[in-house]
């Protein structure tokens, strides 16, 4: 007489099938980067124009059926390695500035890590300064917001060195976003090598014109 097999084990509900010790939401992650990292090669050398949806996937070396899996659109993906980008500065620059004792250092640190950043990586700075102009309107809030966001942010930071109480003499949030955009106009002067000046120069004079600002407004009212 034949005894009963044993049962073939299942997996427990909550555990997910592994495909070559690989779970799928793992597999859709790492394709998700290849497309991500695909998407920052091509809009930051290419250009957004000139990339299309089976270039990143060839790039990236999947089918382009995968490429939807992750992304709605060729904007969709242009988005979100903004996106990532603007996270991966503003991440460094709140931790470099962190410590800072005066306005001076406050900007030098903050500026010295997001210019690194950005053209330490050239593609980066091209996609942020230029590529995600103009493309779409979800994209132009985005830029907005994010302009506004630095703006805040060194907004914040002058008054963690000053105080808050401090009775500012120019509207604190024209000010901050004038720098703000002042900045990003002169990234795209360097991109188009329409600079007379290095990286170290561009941040030692943005740090002199950040740490003057400052000091005039919040000098008392005449």
């Amino acid at each position: 007489m034949t005894g009963k097999q044993p049962p073939v084990p299942q997996p427990a509900p909550d555990q997910p099938r592994l495909y070559r010790g690989v779970s799928a939401a793992d597999r859709s992650a790492g394709r998700r980067a290849r497309l991500m990292e695909a998407g920052l090669q091509l809009f930051g050398t290419e250009g957004y124009a000139g990339t299309s949806i089976r270039a990143v996937s060839a790039t990236a070396g999947l089918n382009t059926r995968y490429f939807y899996e992750s992304f709605s659109s060729r904007e969709d993906l242009l988005y979100h390695v903004y996106e990532q980008i603007i996270r991966e500065v503003t991440e460094s620059v709140v931790e470099a500035t962190a410590g800072a004792s005066d306005t001076e250092q406050q900007a030098h640190e903050g500026l010295r890590v997001a210019w690194s950043i950005l053209t330490g990586d050239p593609r980066k700075a091209r996609v942020v300064a230029l590529e995600v102009v103009a493309v779409s309107e979800r994209l132009e809030r985005l830029r907005r917001d994010n302009r506004h966001a630095f703006a805040e942010l060194l907004l914040e930071n002058t008054r963690l060195i000053h105080g808050y109480a401090i009775e500012p003499r120019l509207d604190p949030v024209l000010t901050a976003r004038s720098l703000i955009g002042a900045v990003v106009e002169t990234l795209v002067d360097w991109i188009n090598d329409d600079l007379d000046a290095t990286v170290e120069e561009i941040v030692d004079f943005f740090t002199k014109l950040f740490a003057a600002v400052a000091r005039t407004a919040i000098a008392p009212a005449d």
